[in-house]
């Protein structure tokens, strides 16, 4: 049985292709998928500038309908709705035994190493798979994953009510941020993005100030807005001018997370003095570790919107366009492909 399928084939080069459907272990479950958002990291596995399994069918981000399950499977049925955490730690090393799976050091990802969701059919180990409540639409649910991730950072960030939180950049990273800020009760949030449509859909869902970054001094302007700096800054960009500029906006004694994807070859100048000084703690933030289901609780109790973020819709026939659309379209904001 063939199935259609994006294939990446080596770095800068990819094609439709029709493909078996995944052959099924007794824990695994087959999922038809619904929707796969496009991550910068699917952009970044393209490119060659992130590690990944070639030839590798992407896509970490999606939902759908089991198909099919492995004689083991007890905990789902065929015709659930499901989504995926993406990644399957080995369980066996030091970072894995004491409860840091994200960091394991053979981390297996869907999508990355191992065939993922662009694609008519994907199979799942079903320790890693979640039923999703009636009124979670699928859509939506695709979502989850990078919701889930941003759970993680907020976590690191330990924002306590009252406090003000900077989010650079109003992506879908960045707009997950916001809200999940509002809900740990922040009195005040600015966000901050070059794209008129991104700055106007931050303050629609919690964002108390919203500025361009090349068009007025940040440090002032938020200076003029909050009293004094703010206690947390959440770094969405994942450009090293940003995360430099991460430490001198954020108040002495508060915390930097940074959360963007940065070029692995990056470098930035660091002021340890300062740092040092004003008790700057800094922090990255990698996947979703044990956040899965929170994020799932959260799209139930429609505590998040999600629906809104999704900009742009393709099949898998127009994968070209959806990849074009995530690249170049100033206005796009989450690009969702649909086998």
């Amino acid at each position: 049985m063939k199935m259609k399928a994006i294939l990446f084939k080596k770095k800068g080069e990819y094609s439709l292709e029709e493909v078996p459907v995944p052959r099924l272990e007794s824990k695994e479950v087959l999922i038809k998928v619904n929707s796969c958002g496009i991550c910068g990291t699917d952009v970044h596995i393209y490119e060659g500038n992130f590690p990944a399994n070639f030839p590798l069918i992407p896509g970490h981000e999606f939902s759908g309908i089991i198909e099919d399950k492995g004689k083991d499977v007890k905990n789902l049925k065929i015709g659930d709705h499901v989504t995926v955490n993406p990644n399957l730690p080995c369980g066996k090393c030091d970072q894995c035994r004491v409860g840091n799976e994200n960091l394991c050091i053979d981390l297996l990802n869907l999508g990355v190493r191992l065939n993922g969701g662009f694609a008519e059919y994907v199979k799942a180990k079903n320790s890693l798979v979640y039923k999703l409540p009636d009124e979670v639409d699928l859509e939506s649910a695709s979502l989850t994953e990078p919701l889930s991730c941003c759970i993680h950072g907020i976590d690191l960030a330990q924002i306590k009510p009252g406090e003000c939180v900077l989010v650079t950049g109003c992506g879908p990273i960045g707009l997950l941020i916001i809200q999940l800020a509002k809900i740990c009760g922040a009195a005040k949030i600015v966000a901050t993005d070059p794209i008129e449509k991104r700055r106007k859909l931050a303050l629609s869902l919690g964002a108390d100030l919203s500025l361009n970054p090349n068009d007025v001094n940040i440090q002032e302007a938020i200076g003029n807005f909050l009293p004094g700096k703010p206690e947390v800054v959440v770094e969405c960009v994942g450009k090293s001018s940003t995360q430099e500029e991460s430490i001198r906006l954020v108040k002495p004694g508060g915390r930097v997370i940074w959360f963007g994807v940065a070029n692995p070859d990056d470098e930035i100048k660091i002021n340890p003095y300062y740092v040092y000084k004003n008790e700057i703690t800094i922090k990255g933030s990698f996947v979703n570790p044990y956040t899965t289901k929170r994020a799932v609780r959260l799209l139930s109790e429609k505590r998040i919107r999600l629906k809104e973020l999704i900009s742009h819709r393709f099949s898998l026939e127009d994968f070209d366009k959806a990849m074009m659309t995530h690249m170049k379209d100033p206005d796009r904001i989450k690009v969702v492909v649909k086998p």
